[in-house]
């Protein structure tokens, strides 16, 4: 069933193309899923499904994304990007930067940061996850960009309880603002951003981008230890920032390593 706050989005896109085909549920199972059989059926880039309640969203590495009914944003949106498969990362680094620029327009005096590689934090906590997949047809290779990529984004707003293992480490919009956010301008004002940065990835200024999410790096310069995506392996080094296709770089006593897919198991502040 179709969401009726949805409908008043288009009123205020200032886009080019995100958002201007826009379909809203108030329940799917996942709007991956629905972004995914739409773009398999010719979705033009930029087309963004939106839902009210997941009964079955993911977040990274399998994880469950769970969120209140009508409270938060739920969104995936069917990009076809130029680039090859070894720098769609640059993807994920473009919608970090995006989706923090929309969150500090909405979040008072607070400054979002951006956790390697896809969430984003207000107050140390995470605010916003990613999930980006991609579809390849035809014996694609890997200089073949993909048939079309999606980005599912997962932004809490309004949610002001989490369940009890995500107290310490969850937050909202609203939490940190001390109010309640309207959610059809904070749509409308992500996808602005979102188009922007996607798109001087696309035309080759992903320098400017990439130094964007850079500058919210809370653990640049910091020792950590990363877990490998996929195993219990581990690498230990400080945070150095990201390279050209958005792979993290860590200064290692054997030299600099770069980590393309993990997450950060401990972190302390170095004497920089």
């Amino acid at each position: 069933m179709a969401v009726e706050w949805v409908d008043r989005v288009g009123e205020q896109l200032e886009t080019d193309r995100f958002g201007r085909a826009l379909r809203g549920f108030e329940e799917v199972d996942s709007t991956n899923v629905q972004a995914r059989a739409w773009a398999q059926d010719g979705a033009e880039e930029g087309s963004v499904v939106v839902a009210d309640y997941q009964t079955h969203g993911r977040g990274r590495h399998g994880r469950v994304w769970t969120a209140d009914r009508g409270q938060n944003l739920m969104l995936s949106t069917v990009l076809r990007p130029s680039l090859a498969p070894d720098a769609l990362g640059l993807v994920t680094v473009a919608a970090g930067v995006a989706v923090a620029e929309a969150v500090d327009a909405f979040a008072g005096t607070h400054r979002a940061d951006i956790k390697w590689p896809n969430d984003v934090l207000l107050e140390g906590r995470k605010t916003c996850g990613m999930l980006l997949e991609g579809s390849v047809t035809g014996g694609g290779s890997r200089a073949t960009p993909p048939d079309f990529v999606i980005l599912g984004i997962g932004l809490n707003v309004n949610q002001v309880h989490f369940p009890e293992a995500l107290t310490e480490t969850a937050t909202s919009l609203r939490l940190v603002a001390g109010r309640s956010v309207p959610r059809v301008p904070l749509l409308a004002h992500l996808l602005r951003r979102l188009e922007h940065r996607y798109d001087q990835v696309q035309a080759g200024q992903d320098a400017e981008v990439r130094r964007r999410f850079t500058e919210r790096m809370p653990r640049l310069g910091d020792d950590v230890i990363l877990r490998a995506t996929g195993s219990n392996q581990t690498v230990a080094g400080r945070v150095r920032g990201i390279t050209s296709t958005g792979g993290l770089r860590l200064a290692t006593p054997s030299g600099e390593q770069v980590v393309h897919a993990g997450e950060v198991t401990t972190a302390r502040r170095s004497s920089r």
